[in-house]
């Protein structure tokens, strides 16, 4: 039985990130199209507020990116710490931009926006450790 469970830890990790991968690439796609289909009727709430415009289309984009980013990584997941800091951080991005472009100012973004480099820390955390790694 012991034998068998580093096997059972890894298939639990890449289940994490196949579940993170999935959801966050999933739940991108849909909120770009909602995005698009709202701009494509010129619903004014969103069309002339650049600043919810741009900080939506960023979070599309990185919830996207993110969710691809956890798939690639399936076969690569070294610790239950790690891929716990890259399915939260991958999901703090997207998250961030999208409270920040609720309520905000004329000139800055919501609050919302400060889980945005949170979650590019624990990301950037696990790539400079994988790419250490790498180098080993």
């Amino acid at each position: 039985m012991a034998k068998n469970a580093p096997v059972a830890e890894a298939q639990a990790q890449a289940g994490l990130h196949a579940r993170a991968g999935w959801t966050l690439l999933a739940l991108g796609l849909a909120f770009g199209v909602t995005l698009e289909a709202l701009e494509a009727f010129r619903v004014s709430w969103v069309v002339a507020d650049i600043w919810r415009n741009r900080l939506w289309s960023l979070a599309h984009f990185h919830a996207d990116a993110m969710g691809l980013l956890n798939l690639v990584y399936r076969p690569y997941a070294r610790g239950v710490a790690e891929s716990r800091a890259l399915a939260i951080g991958s999901a703090l991005i997207p998250v961030g931009f999208v409270l920040g472009g609720f309520a905000h100012t004329e000139g800055d973004p919501g609050l919302g926006i400060a889980l945005v480099p949170v979650g590019a820390a624990l990301v950037i955390s696990v790539a400079a450790r994988q790419a250490f790694h790498a180098w080993r």
